[in-house]
């Protein structure tokens, strides 16, 4: 029979028995040794390890025997981050957790149709679904003994350790409406899964879903030095894997929400990485490599289970459609005719003129736009809303295709501790407050993993992001105000940021994406 992953927040009451019987097993898998290919910090390690940061946190003790150098070369460090394997890797990460979770909840005397929960914070319709799950907020289980699912190093965005709620802004589910899998490897478009890359996790862009909104719920959780804000410590975190379990959810839902979102068919992806195999442990302690073609199917004998519920929660709205109307470029009944033009070409409107270190105030860049390019931008806007005026002639023109697009690009952002967060605005008033103008905010940047991709041996370039500013540049060019003045960037800390974080970006740039 396959399983049922179910919404943690749809439960009967907060210790549910699938949460009871998750806490048990975390319990008994924190007892055993880290040489224990079954144990809680020997998975945890699979995704991240950094001997250093597991001391400072009380995880490893100085002189531990560790798994023999060949096996953490095969089995630990494996996350897959900025990179086209974000998805399938994390999907058979959890799936050997999950197998080693339920082996211990039968051996406990629990049910054998056991999956892990998976925590929907971005329903709309529950005003409670952002607030951290009760069974990760309380010290003890309702017997009274201590709650293996708690722990002290979650600090959240604001400091609030006793009550988390994760930001509106990043739980926001636009990844949803990108059409395309795959991303560039200069992030315009960032795709919904990723850029093409090797076994990979040193840094550069993201794919939509890992910007949006993983890599903000981390750090949400985790804030400054927390565990779920580091890929090297987040594995520790019980809450770390009811994340994720939603972000497996999520793209199963971008692929049931519309017949044109599909996986990606070459033999690179579906056979990959060639390089480097994929592998985990049994629940025996033996182990086994998988390719992302092993993972596609959810309900195949290796993984078994299904989500509650796969619904798209945006209605089956298309990003093209979407835009085209709210610009008053077709008819509402032919909206989802318009296209970006074959084959877009990227090209660089502006950049600013040096690398900025951010602070705990607000930062602000401004890029002078290259007037040619600048051109083309609002060329584009202007020949759609022509067409526009011609679809009214009983002629009945050909649909206008969709204006350009545009994306900012925050390139190089580097740090030395993971955890900040920062909202990006775009246009403002001068003298505004950003709060006042949620329409200008561009999106997020978490620093989750840019800390590690700032280290030499990891690349040293830090990691990028890619928000696409299409919607806020639509106004501009309704308003006429592209022409008027660079265009200003501010970056708005939401979360406490220290001096020696040493939280730089290194280029701040903005992209145009069409004819």
């Amino acid at each position: 029979m396959v399983r049922v992953r179910k919404d943690i927040l749809k439960m009967s009451n907060p210790w549910d028995p699938i949460v009871l019987w998750y806490a048990r097993a975390v319990r008994e898998m924190q007892k055993r040794p880290i040489k224990d290919p079954t144990s809680w910090r020997y998975l945890a390690a699979i995704h991240g390890f950094d001997s250093q940061l597991w001391q400072q946190h009380g995880y490893l003790q100085a002189g531990e025997a560790l798994p023999s150098p060949a096996d953490q070369n095969t089995y630990w460090r494996q996350c897959q981050h900025q990179s086209w394997y974000f998805m399938p890797w994390h999907r058979g990460y959890l799936a050997a957790f999950e197998a080693i979770v339920l082996a211990e909840i039968v051996k406990l005397g629990g049910p054998a149709d056991w999956a892990l929960p998976y925590w929907n914070y971005s329903d709309s319709a529950n005003a409670k679904a952002r607030d951290l799950p009760t069974c990760f907020q309380s010290k003890t289980l309702p017997d009274g003994s201590v709650n293996p699912l708690w722990l002290a190093q979650r600090y959240g965005w604001n400091n609030q350790p006793n009550h988390i709620t994760l930001r509106p802004e990043t739980v926001q589910l636009t990844a949803l409406k990108d059409a395309q899998f795959i991303g560039t490897a200069n992030g315009i478009p960032p795709g919904y899964g990723g850029p093409q890359t090797p076994f990979w996790h040193g840094g550069g862009n993201s794919g939509g879903l890992e910007n949006l909104p993983h890599n903000p719920v981390h750090t949400n959780i985790g804030g400054r030095n927390g565990l779920m804000s580091d890929p090297d410590l987040a594995g520790l975190d019980p809450v770390f894997w009811i994340h994720h379990s939603n972000i497996d959810r999520l793209w199963q839902v971008w692929l049931n929400r519309n017949p044109g979102h599909q996986n990606p068919g070459s033999d690179n992806w579906l056979e990959g990485p060639v390089n480097r195999k994929f592998a985990m442990p049994r629940p025996s302690g033996s182990g086994y490599t998988f390719v992302a073609k092993d993972v596609l199917n959810t309900q195949a004998p290796n993984l078994n289970y299904v989500y509650q519920d796969v619904s798209d929660p945006l209605g089956g709205a298309s990003r093209v459609a979407q835009r085209m109307q709210t610009l008053a470029a077709v008819h509402p009944d032919i909206a989802a005719a318009s296209t970006m033009a074959n084959n877009p070409k990227t090209e660089l409107l502006g950049a600013n003129t040096a690398a900025i270190k951010l602070s705990n105030n607000t930062v602000h860049a401004q890029m002078q736009l290259d007037s040619g390019a600048k051109n083309k931008v609002l060329s584009s806007f202007q020949a759609s809303q022509a067409a526009t005026r011609q679809l009214q002639a009983p002629q009945n023109a050909a649909p206008p295709q969709e204006p350009d697009r545009v994306f900012l690009s925050l390139e190089n952002i580097r740090c030395k501790v993971d955890g900040g967060t920062f909202n990006v605005y775009v246009g403002l008033p001068p003298g505004a407050d950003p709060a006042q103008y949620p329409q200008n905010l561009a999106g997020t940047i978490a620093l989750f993993g840019a800390r590690k991709a700032s280290q030499a041996e990891h690349g040293g370039n830090g990691v990028s992001q890619v928000l696409e500013i299409t919607d806020i540049v639509d106004r501009m060019c309704q308003s006429q105000t592209l022409d008027t003045a660079p265009m200003e960037v501010q970056l708005v800390p939401v979360s406490d940021i220290e001096d020696d974080d040493e939280v730089t970006i290194g280029r701040i740039s903005v992209y145009r994406h069409g004819r």
